[in-house]
């Protein structure tokens, strides 16, 4: 065989991929690879939120860690696009974000997100931190403390799918990007009796007018507890069904580290013969249908949960 023939077959095997194997790295170049802790906040004086009836942005820095702990240097950083609050609609009476006491302990402070009405042209209901148009974030790791309101517990009586509390995008179905697909981690309970609240978690791709589940899983032999903090855990690595990663582990306070989830399998869409990292994603979120909403006000209940002590890294793995 003539050395032509030759080449030109190598570069046909190298261009075909098969489903499964590695996509090509499609990262910008120049990327800085290296682990670095990207931000950390506990939301302490003197850290601000505006406007503060319902937090769109932050400002200021938190003194009560050491750097990088500053808002303005988090989105000023390298691989972050943006931060902000979003709602998607309606006002302070349906849903906020505010910096406020802990729950638990009134010299400590958190941020709150509440959510009583389906501020979403009626259709659903929306708080979500978005950090958007990053680049060169293969993998993140993020850790951030969780405590459910004792209301969710009426939460235990019906059972639900749809509310979300974390969500990452490769690519975002907003963008225009193509090859759309996204990992959500939702609060959940699909038992057939009453009982306590689980996790749930799935990658979806998108095919212009709904989401198809490539991948899920969900852990109803862990009980989530109700008015205690819980530090999550969530590692992401992007890659095929054979290394992407998705990691995701729960820690009481006072309590023993768990895994619930350490899931090998795509993170991009199957067919993106070019992913480029999770360029959009949002690290806490709170994002339900109206019907629960609905059932939550019928027992004069609101929906809330809390946030604190947030930290994001790059190229970390568990």
């Amino acid at each position: 065989m003539k050395k032509t023939t030759l080449l030109l077959l190598s570069i046909f095997l190298l261009t075909c991929r098969q489903p499964g194997d590695p996509a090509q790295d499609c990262q910008p170049t120049g990327c800085d690879l290296a682990e670095e802790l990207i931000f950390q906040t506990g939301f302490e004086p003197a850290t601000s939120g505006m406007p503060p009836k319902a937090i769109e942005a932050f400002t200021g820095t938190d003194n009560t860690l050491p750097p990088p702990n500053d808002w303005q240097a988090f989105e000023q950083h390298a691989n972050i696009g943006s931060f902000n609050i979003q709602y998607q609609g309606g006002d302070s009476s349906q849903r906020y974000a505010r910096l406020v006491p802990d729950p638990l302990d009134t010299a400590n402070t958190a941020l709150v997100f509440w959510l009583k009405g389906p501020n979403v042209n009626n259709i659903k209901g929306r708080i979500q931190a978005n950090v958007y148009e990053n680049t060169c974030l293969p993998e993140i790791y993020q850790s951030v403390r969780l405590y459910l309101h004792p209301d969710l517990v009426w939460l235990q009586e019906v059972n639900f799918t749809w509310l979300t509390l974390f969500e990452y995008w490769n690519n975002a179905n907003w963008t225009g990007e193509p090859y759309p697909f996204r990992i959500t981690v939702n609060l959940q309970r699909t038992e057939a009796a009453s009982g306590p609240l689980h996790l749930g978690v799935h990658g979806q791709t998108y095919n212009g007018s709904k989401w198809q589940t490539v991948w899920e899983d969900y852990r109803s032999d862990y009980d989530l507890p109700l008015g205690q903090w819980l530090t999550i855990d969530i590692y992401l690595k992007e890659g095929n069904r054979n290394n992407g990663r998705f990691y995701l582990a729960v820690t009481p306070d006072s309590g023993t580290r768990q895994t619930l989830f350490d899931i090998t399998h795509y993170t991009h869409h199957p067919d993106d013969p070019c992913p480029d990292g999770f360029r959009h994603f949002n690290p806490f979120k709170l994002y339900t249908s109206a019907e629960l909403l609905a059932y939550m006000q019928s027992k004069g209940a609101v929906l809330q949960v809390y946030w604190d002590d947030f930290r994001l890294w790059r190229n970390r793995q568990p």
